[in-house]
């Protein structure tokens, strides 16, 4: 739909006279890229529907009024409002995620909680998602006079050879491939966070829930995972300082209960505030290991995103030196900010004084 109505600035003025939204790219590289197109084609079927009708006015020209004429039965289509609602669902759920997983200062810890709240989402909701899907679909196609009922669609077959959906009704045909969709997403997800967790059990003798209530014999098994990892941490310096920790938590008069739900920041941001470094070296190294992990890209995408504004096609012959000095002008922004330039430009002229005084 976005080609079709991107094609002409008169289609798109259509567009946005009966919808007063308009559509987005859809990218191959961004989640939210997906669920920004879905979104303004599901919250406003109809208004887009009869932007597409406008279009099939025999007063439009003739590449025009015959694109529209193409694109309305496939939009209006049952297969077509299934998947529309269907990927409406999930998208949102996965740009919430997405989302998150570029904020700035996430630690690993955080992520792993994320992500497994998506995959309990995939996997507990996956027959409703279907379900209502289906249902809205059903609506929508009765409100317009959409067919359900699938096309005869004959194809040579060896002798006894049978078609897989055979016998099938077209919501049972949506149904089971919704399903299939559903259950690779969920399949991809575990694949691809496992590295994640895997790492994350590295530090599992760190995290906040084992350090508050792991037995000895739980950090003899985690704490060697740690260790054999990383040569400078000390596995006994470890089941020392962990007991420590514990009582310095009383003794400042925290909830133990509520410590438990703390980030591994939060943890180390206690040992830091109270000064407890000193007494706790091991143990604040390897909280600080772990919250150094990087999690996300969105860093580094901003600031390539920023060196594109630095050095434009106007500075194209910039050197190598004053671009490394813009860059960092730009990561240090605020303190930047409260630099005094009329100093700098006084200081930066005294020394460049030639003249010498008698």
């Amino acid at each position: 739909m976005f080609p079709f109505f991107a094609a002409s600035t008169h289609r798109w003025d259509v567009l946005t006279d009966h919808t007063g939204v308009s559509l987005k790219r859809l990218s191959t590289t961004r989640w939210s890229a997906h669920h920004a197109a879905v979104k303004p084609l599901k919250e406003k079927f109809d208004k887009f529907v009869v932007a597409i009708e406008a279009l099939c006015d025999p007063h439009e020209n003739l590449d025009t009024r015959g694109a529209a004429q193409g694109l309305l039965p496939a939009v209006c289509d049952f297969t077509f409002l299934c998947y529309l609602y269907f990927w409406c669902d999930v998208l949102q759920e996965v740009n919430l995620t997405q989302q998150y997983l570029q904020t700035k200062g996430l630690t690993l810890d955080k992520v792993v909680t994320k992500l497994e709240t998506l995959r309990l989402f995939l996997h507990k909701e996956r027959s409703h998602l279907v379900e209502h899907a289906i249902e809205q679909a059903l609506l929508k196609s009765d409100e317009y006079g959409i067919a359900v009922e699938r096309r005869a669609r004959f194809k040579k077959r060896m002798a006894g050879e049978q078609a897989s959906d055979a016998g099938l009704t077209l919501q049972e045909v949506n149904k089971r491939m919704m399903l299939e969709c559903i259950d690779r997403f969920h399949s991809e997800l575990q694949i691809r966070s496992r590295a994640i967790k895997e790492v994350a059990a590295i530090f599992e003798a760190v995290q906040a829930k084992s350090l508050i209530s792991a037995t000895e014999e739980e950090l003899k098994v985690s704490i060697p995972k740690l260790t054999t990892f990383y040569d400078e941490v000390s596995e006994s310096e470890l089941l020392i300082e962990i007991p420590r920790l514990r009582r310095h938590l009383k003794a400042a008069e925290i909830d133990l209960e509520e410590a438990k739900d703390w980030a591994v920041l939060d943890v180390l941001t206690f040992i830091a505030e109270w000064d407890f470094v000193e007494s706790l070296p091991t143990l604040s190294l390897s909280l600080k290991l772990f919250l150094t992990i990087c999690v996300s890209v969105a860093s580094c995408e901003r600031s390539f995103s920023k060196l594109k504004l630095i050095k434009n096609y106007l500075r194209s012959t910039m050197g190598q030196s004053r671009l490394s000095d813009l860059v960092i002008l730009s990561i240090e922004r605020e303190l930047a900010k409260g630099i005094d330039f009329d100093e700098v430009i006084h200081k930066f002229a005294t020394l460049k004084a030639r003249k010498g005084k008698f």
